[in-house]
């Protein structure tokens, strides 16, 4: 997966400030330029100013929660490619089946653990690239 450089933009959203604060510290000790979200509000604004390369998001969050939140990223125009991790407590083959209906490129449960986090952002990210270069070639 040479193809992922490690300085990509990660958008980590999340109302539970220590998770926030402890994935985006990660992340940043492994090499990524993370960026922070507390509400999907917040993503929403965040995703069109910065446009990070990939998205970290929480399911359940007041006011909207992650797939309202992916919903919107998937009907822009030109954020609709932005690889979205779900992030979340949401167990259920209901929820998993969903997250994976509305778009999202992995789904992981809480409790993770740091390195799995990091392995599916690497792979989330190759696949990004790996769809924009068949693109290239397809013109």
């Amino acid at each position: 997966m040479d193809n992922v450089s490690g300085n990509e933009k990660i958008l980590v959203v999340d109302d539970d400030q220590a998770i926030v604060d402890s994935v985006w510290q990660y992340l940043r000790l492994v090499g990524f330029n993370s960026l922070k979200a507390h509400s999907g509000k917040e993503c929403l604004e965040i995703v069109k100013s910065e446009r990070p390369d990939l998205i970290l998001l929480d399911l359940m969050m007041p006011e909207m929660d992650g797939f309202e939140v992916i919903e919107k990223i998937k009907q822009e125009k030109g954020l609709e490619h932005i690889p979205v991790i779900f992030v979340t407590a949401k167990t259920s083959e209901a929820d998993q089946l969903k997250g994976w209906q509305k778009g999202a490129s992995h789904y992981i449960t809480k409790p993770f653990d740091m390195d799995e986090l990091v392995s599916a952002i690497h792979l989330a990210l190759y696949e990004r690239k790996r769809q924009i270069n068949q693109k290239i070639y397809e013109i």
